[in-house]
């Protein structure tokens, strides 16, 4: 990088060191913000409910680093006789609910989290926050927000099984729904309760049809992507997954709701009334047919078959390669293995468009009914952070892979924000109002006062009658810039 000045100073360091003045300034602001919130918060107390017991010395992290504060210790006296202490900072800015990070800085930590490791992801933070965070602080974010929203769906399941939870407003013809696992290694007490020391993990997402990626586009997206994932039992994620439909959608209003799996019974699990329609994912259709037909050219005749619903052709096919092989035992189970996975999965070989018993309403406007089958891209999501010779403890994966399912779905910094942020009552909202604007309007004054206007000068003898002399002087110099001025 080139220089600035001699002393081999780099644009680069100028900016990190405006940006660390910066940084330190609004510290410095928002530490008196919030010591004068608490003081206020002080003042207008119930002194009945809270007795003042001194003041501590803390720091909050954010985005600019560690601030320093002191906030007021309060031992609370509850109507049942018990005692307990509190800040009432911590209570109103929601600090009670994740420690004392800010939220924005939560926010970064986890998006980072869904794609890095947790050292690099403290490395990454580290370096643009201007403070020291350790690979140790970020698990323990991760674990603290997962749990929220793992608490988050239980209490969803729970009133929707009862009937209280108010039922979403969105009105679709059909629904597509898509399921899969993902086999991750257990580490530690987990292991023990694994198969092979592997555990599955549970992923699901709906969505509401699919629509160009833009006008002219040949490629297409899911619209309105709900995602949701865990450590399940297979009555845990039916529950879940009918909960987060319940939510969102008029569940009167849906005509279909389409399955498309693997065949797995956990995934099929609760899933026959009458508007379920189940489809056999053709990536784990074709991948089955691979894996157990040895004759190239018999894989592509079985599989042209069942595409299109002639599946006592392919049976007989797989039947009639049993014999062809020879009677070679281990060609021999995995035919059966292919015939069983066919006639388990019989009644959703054919494409849900291509049944004759299904009479599909129109898709709404800008958007198409297509094909299933973005459930192995959406795993791969998954996999490209938990898998690749890394371990886990059940309660870790669970917790990040909760975290990742939010990432999935639109508006994750507001999902995040509405688990972990207080809200500052109008009062104290006013007051930051406040305090912002006057900030402000002072820092804008100090920086009008440090600047001064550039005077310029006019070129002599320009906007004046021009002699005969006057001509001959402009003319010695040419009106060339002073650097260049010779005498001729």
């Amino acid at each position: 990088m080139n220089s600035l000045t001699g002393n081999k100073v780099t644009f680069k360091e100028v900016e990190r060191s405006f940006f660390e003045i910066g940084c330190e300034v609004a510290k410095i602001l928002m530490k008196e913000f919030l010591e004068r919130l608490d003081k206020d918060l002080c003042k207008n107390r119930n002194k009945a409910e809270l007795r003042h017991k001194g003041t501590r010395k803390t720091s909050i992290k954010t985005l600019m680093g560690e601030v320093p504060l002191s906030r007021v210790l309060y031992k609370r006296f509850k109507d049942d006789g018990s005692t307990e202490y509190v800040f009432l900072l911590d209570e109103e800015l929601g600090l009670d609910t994740i420690g004392l990070i800010s939220p924005n800085l939560v926010e970064k930590v986890l998006e980072h989290s869904c794609e890095m490791s947790y050292r690099e992801v403290s490395k990454a933070v580290s370096d643009f926050t201007n403070q020291s965070i350790s690979h140790q602080g970020v698990w323990n974010i991760v674990q603290a927000v997962g749990e929220k929203q793992e608490e988050a769906e239980k209490c969803m399941v729970e009133s929707f099984k009862s009937n209280k939870l108010s039922g979403g407003s969105r009105e679709v013809p059909v629904l597509f729904e898509e399921a899969d696992g993902l086999w991750l290694s257990i580490q530690g007490k987990s292991r023990e309760k694994s198969s092979k020391g592997k555990k599955e993990l549970k992923i699901g997402v709906i969505y509401e049809g699919w629509e160009k990626r833009y006008p002219t586009s040949k490629e297409y997206k899911t619209v309105e992507k709900s995602a949701f994932a865990g450590y399940m039992k297979p009555d845990e994620f039916k529950s879940l997954r009918d909960a987060v439909v319940a939510k969102k959608y008029n569940v009167d209003e849906i005509v279909y709701r389409v399955l498309n799996g693997d065949g797995a019974a956990w995934i099929r699990n609760g899933h026959d009334s009458e508007m379920d329609i189940f489809q056999l994912d053709r990536y784990h259709l074709a991948k089955s047919i691979i894996r157990n037909v040895y004759d190239k050219q018999a894989r592509r005749h079985i599989l042209r078959w069942l595409k299109s619903g002639e599946i006592e052709k392919a049976l007989n096919k797989i039947d009639s390669l049993k014999y062809e092989c020879g009677g070679l035992e281990s060609e021999v189970k995995k035919l059966t293995n292919l015939e069983d996975y066919i006639k388990s999965n019989i009644d959703g070989i054919v494409v849900y468009k291509d049944r004759k018993n299904v009479t599909l309403p129109n898709a709404p406007e800008g958007m198409e009914y297509r094909t299933l089958g973005t459930m192995e891209r959406n795993v791969n999501i998954f996999a490209k952070r938990m898998k690749g010779g890394k371990s886990w403890s059940e309660k870790g994966a669970n917790n990040l892979s909760k975290i990742i399912a939010l990432k999935m779905e639109k508006g994750f910094k507001d999902k995040i924000s509405a688990l972990i942020s207080g809200k500052l009552s109008e009062r104290l909202t006013e007051r930051f109002v406040e305090t912002i604007s006057s900030t402000q309007a002072a820092v804008k004054k100090t920086v009008k006062k440090s600047l001064y206007p550039i005077h310029q000068g006019q070129i002599p003898f320009s906007n004046c009658k021009v002699t005969n002399s006057r001509k001959a002087i402009r003319s010695m110099f040419d009106l060339k810039v002073f650097s260049e001025m010779i005498y001729r």
